[in-house]
Order: C-alpha cells, then structure tokens, then sequence
C-alpha cells in the first residue's frame, strides 16, 4: 500500500546531534523522504543529519518549532507528511500504525497517543476535547495529509492543542492511534515553559472559531 503513497517523514531539529542520527537509521527502512528541518543549532545536528542519508533544509537562526513545521511542511513532496520528534523519544516502528487510517481513507489526521501526559498537556488536551475528540492534542507525532497540511496557519507557541482545532476547522477527519514514548536520553524539553501561554491561546481560538 506504501507504493501508492509518497510519505515524507519531517524531523524539526534544534541541537539534537546526539540522538538525529539515530532517529534517521530506524526510520531509513522506509521508504521514504526523511526531512530534517535544522532550526539554527549551533551543533553539528545538520552534518549527523545529513551524514545519515536525509535531506536537510537549514534556518539561518532558530525560529521555533511552529516555523521549522512550515519549512517542512512546504518542502514536503510526499502525499502524506509525518512529523516526528528529534531526540529519539518516538519510534519509527510506528509510523506504518499512524498512516494506516489515512491509507485507508479514514483519517486525514492521524495522532500518535501518548499514555502519560504532563499536568499542563492534560489541562490543554481537557479544553480541546471541548471542541474534538482526542485524547491527547499535544503530540507532536502526527500523520496527514499534505493538502492538509499546507492549508494550515499554524498558529500559537507551540502546537498543542491549536493543531488539532484548526485541522478540526478545515474539515479534517481526525483518529488516534496509541503509542509508546521513550525517555528524552539527552538534555530537557524546551516545549513545556510554552504551555502557560499557549493555554490561553487555546482558549482565545475556542471562543473565536467556529466548528
């Protein structure tokens, strides 16, 4: 089924050339385009990316994550874009489980479900659920479709919540298919100090949009 799709796998990387190379190999029994969007790292993450066999697209600073997305999703020559983190936390064994729906016609959207979410996930998830259905709306493992993808603005400071509800508002039909999430082997993650802002960025979106 593969074969009637192009599937393009998009990394947005900032100083992640301790764990990118890795994430590169597991994903290079696909066949796929693997995408890494260099977010202006000051590490040697665009070289292991590209030294891994992926295509590279580099940001001259760091512009966030929400940019690198854009970058990818404009780049992307694959029918369907998956976008997947770069620090190893996610497994590529489950990429075939996120396009299935979408192969399958079901899902224009697909997100990849986390178990164990963090107290602010969970506050941002319980006011999308207002809106759609999903029990977790801050994963940034996700499938879908490109022309979806290329409609979408992308607004926030992080995609929490606010991806969901806008692919929700273009019509996107959207399912959840359960992951497993390892731990973060090097460094912290930089999204969790957005969550304050971003949470009343959903609420701003849920009482101005329309579903």
């Amino acid at each position: 089924m593969w074969k009637q799709k192009r599937i393009t796998v998009i990394i947005p990387a900032y100083n992640e050339e301790e764990t990118i190379g890795e994430v590169i190999r597991a994903l290079s029994r696909f066949k796929c385009e693997i995408l890494v969007v260099d977010d202006g790292s000051y590490d040697e993450t665009a070289k292991v990316a590209k030294d891994a066999g992926a295509k590279v697209i580099s940001h001259s600073k760091n512009k966030g994550y929400l940019e690198a997305l854009r970058t990818g999703f404009k780049h992307a020559t694959g029918d369907i874009v998956v976008t997947m983190d770069a620090d190893g936390q996610h497994s590529a064994e489950d990429v075939p489980r996120l396009l299935e729906p979408i192969l399958d016609e079901r899902a224009d959207l697909v997100i990849g479900a986390r178990e164990r979410l963090s107290f602010s996930e969970k506050a941002i998830t319980m006011l999308t659920r207002l809106r759609v259905n999903v029990s977790d709306a801050s994963s940034g493992f996700k499938a879908l479709k490109r022309e979806l993808a290329l409609k979408m603005e992308l607004r926030g400071k992080c995609v929490c919540g606010t991806f969901v509800l806008e692919a929700a508002r273009l019509g996107a039909r959207i399912e959840e298919v359960k992951i497993k999430v390892g731990e973060r082997k090097f460094g912290k993650s930089r999204v969790i100090k957005r969550h304050f802002a971003q949470t009343f960025i959903v609420i701003r979106e849920l009482l101005r949009r329309s579903y």
